[in-house]
């Protein structure tokens, strides 16, 4: 939780919704929960890259087309990128 908490939070993904994530992922992959708290940061560092144009290796566009082949749509009304929480249960829910 330490190693995440923060970067979550910045993304819109609010405890309750880490936590579980935490937990799911944990117990599915049974990895050390400090290695699933550094990767999801890493994931969500990465999504604000994204989000604010910093990532020279994946634009929104490019991201934002990926995941909707998928059938997830990552922008809101607005075309800004949803809270990371809502995407994250929605991908889990496929």
């Amino acid at each position: 939780m330490s190693k995440v908490a923060s970067a979550a939070n910045l993304m819109g993904v609010d405890i309750d919704q880490l936590n579980a994530q935490l937990a799911t992922i944990v117990s599915v992959t049974r990895q050390a929960p400090e290695s699933v708290g550094t990767a999801l940061k890493t994931i969500y560092a990465r999504m604000g890259d994204i989000e604010a144009g910093i990532d020279t290796e994946t634009d929104l566009g490019t991201y934002t087309a990926e995941m909707a082949e998928m059938g997830i749509n990552v922008l809101d009304t607005n075309g800004k990128l949803r809270d990371m929480g809502e995407v994250i249960e929605e991908i889990g829910n496929k």
